[in-house]
């Protein structure tokens, strides 16, 4: 059957149309094609750069993240072995002994590794050396073919490749691989080899860090022993000069005992009484002297600071305020006056009083004035504004103001805050605090000792840095029956006591003193327990085995300075506030 030619020409055109279309859809094919390939090589370097970050970071030092990198990398770019070598004492590169290999080319394995165990590669001698010459990754993929091999008489055949980890400009190893096969050159590899190199270098440099904190660890170990023993024997100086001065005062007591006893007996003698009460004044006086110069401690620093400079630093510090905060001139006392005070808190609570004044009074001015007297320094912020006006005017008050704030730093500084209306209109704030002209007032200061019972080394070196801290001479000691032991042979003014210790808890140990007869410490002293259990079933099993105050774990340097002045200075709390 004879096909027309219109009908050939049509088929003609689809048999056309159809070749098109199959090379369309294989080029269409083998674009997908490319395209996933890239797509699976991209993944599988993105899990090898994750995998090698995870072993630096989990290493414990930098050769076992070299390895476990180098196995990585092996498996990714398979080959039949790969390992590490690091320069030694003359900068040549040799084995690590850090290898890896297939299972199924152990014998080739065995082979490089007679190869490569007595050569030592100096740079730029064999494919380590050139790497480490050239910081460069390079890739032998024949070493039938390559110059510069030396192993090349065991190793006949095959494929090599490596590349230098480097840290800063050092190469601190070189990593190799090695395929008993040819095998040609892996482009996108060796681009991503520096990136590589460096990433692994940091496990070099976190050696040296962890090195470095371990030595400086070490060296402030030794200078913190050094220290301790330093103060320990401060400490023994100390209470040498203590027993030598119990030693006088007990000498001192001695002779005013028997002035007293002459006065007694010769009353009629005008001329022996003058005798006797010149000489008790004379015994009095040194008395006195000895006990100021008796190791007193106090808690807190102190710095010198005169009622002006007090009155000029508000004034400065107010120097932006809405209401001007003026200084009333001049302050009154002695000429040249100055105390030792614990200078920030007493700025805070005079700042709070003037803070106080400008927020809520409606003055115009606020005025600020320091007096000093005996024993005492009066400090007063003064407003012409509306004045306070709840029940009870002028006591302390109390909540978390900055007025019940101020009232509680002016008893910490053995003083009392009175706020009340003035007369003439507004309010006037007179905050005392303890002080007297070249020193701390006489009832801040008490020649005390404290002793710190803990089993927990810890805890024991931050607590009684903490007492260091504020100023406190402390003994320490780890356990109940130490302390028994110190309390016999040293006087102390409080004790700080562990509750849960293994030999003779806090309980019991305070139970056996409050029995005790003697003892150079009273057998009443103050007890407080140092305890994590802060209910009140522990607290009622404190208080029946005699403790006087419970202080909870973990606790900072403020409740410890506030709870060793609450007992320190009893007598002066029971006593009333200075006047």
């Amino acid at each position: 059957m004879t096909v027309p030619p219109s009908e050939r020409d049509v088929i003609a055109r689809l048999e056309r149309r159809a070749a098109r279309e199959r090379s369309a859809r294989l080029e269409a094919e083998l674009i997908a094609e490319k395209q996933l390939r890239r797509s699976y090589g991209r993944s599988r370097e993105v899990e090898l750069f994750a995998a090698i970050a995870v072993i630096v970071n989990d290493a414990d030092d930098a050769l076992s993240a070299l390895g476990a990198a180098a196995k990585a990398l092996r498996r990714h770019c398979d080959f039949a072995v790969s390992h590490v070598l690091v320069p030694d004492e003359d900068g040549a590169f040799v084995t690590s002994d850090i290898w890896d290999a297939d299972p199924a080319q152990l014998d080739f394995l065995d082979l490089v590794m007679s190869a490569t165990v007595e050569e030592r590669f100096v740079p730029p001698r064999g494919l380590p050396g050139e790497v480490a010459a050239s910081h460069l990754a390079l890739w032998l993929p024949d070493l039938t073919m390559a110059a510069n091999y030396p192993r090349q008489a065991m190793i006949p055949q095959g494929a090599s490749w490596a590349f230098p980890v480097v840290t800063g400009v050092e190469v601190a190893a070189v990593i190799e691989f090695v395929h008993p096969h040819t095998r040609g050159a892996d482009e996108r590899l060796l681009q991503l080899a520096p990136s590589i190199g460096s990433q692994l270098g940091r496990a070099f440099e976190w050696e040296r860090m962890r090195e470095h904190q371990e030595a400086e660890r070490r060296r402030l170990e030794d200078l913190l022993a050094q220290r301790t023993e330093e103060t320990q024997a401060l400490k023994r100086s100390s209470r040498s000069a203590d027993d030598a001065r119990a030693s006088y005062l007990g000498y001192l007591v001695h002779e005013a005992e028997s002035a007293l006893h002459h006065l007694r007996e010769g009353r009629a003698q005008v001329e022996a009484d003058a005798e006797a009460v010149g000489s008790l004044e004379d015994i009095v006086t040194r008395l006195v002297s000895v006990a100021d110069g008796a190791g007193r401690r106090t808690i807190g620093e102190r710095t010198l600071i005169s009622p002006d400079q007090i009155v000029q630093g508000t004034v400065a510090r107010h120097a932006g305020s809405p209401v001007p905060v003026l200084a009333v001139q001049p302050t009154t006392g002695p000429e040249g006056y100055a105390a030792m005070l614990q200078v920030g808190l007493l700025e805070r609570a005079v700042d709070a009083l003037v803070d106080n004044a400008v927020l809520h009074s409606g003055s115009d001015a606020v005025e600020v004035s320091a007096t000093p007297g005996e024993d005492v320094l009066v400090v007063e912020v003064r407003d012409q504004g509306v004045g306070y006006t709840w029940d009870k005017n002028g006591e302390r008050p109390a909540g978390g103001t900055g007025l019940a704030q101020a009232a509680r730093i002016a008893g910490a500084l053995g003083g009392a805050l009175t706020v009340s209306a003035a007369a003439a209109g507004g309010t006037v704030a007179r905050l005392r605090v303890a002080a007297r002209a070249g020193g701390p007032a006489s009832w801040t200061t008490r020649s005390t000792r404290v002793l710190l019972v803990d089993d927990n080394t810890i805890n024991r070196k931050l607590a009684a840095a903490m007492l260091d801290r504020i100023g406190l001479a402390t003994d320490v000691v780890d356990g109940g029956a130490a302390a028994l032991a110190s309390m016999q042979s040293t006087s102390y003014g409080v004790v700080f006591m562990d509750v849960q210790m293994p030999d003779i808890d806090g309980r019991e140990a305070t139970r056996r003193w409050r029995r005790s007869t003697d003892g150079a410490t009273p057998a009443d002293v103050p007890i407080v327990a140092l305890t994590a259990h802060v209910g009140q079933a522990e607290r009622d099993l404190c208080r029946d085995a005699g403790m006087d105050d419970y202080l909870s774990k973990p606790f900072g340097i403020e409740e410890l300075s506030q709870m060793a002045r609450k007992w320190l200075d009893r007598d002066q709390t029971e006593a009333g506030e200075p006047r």
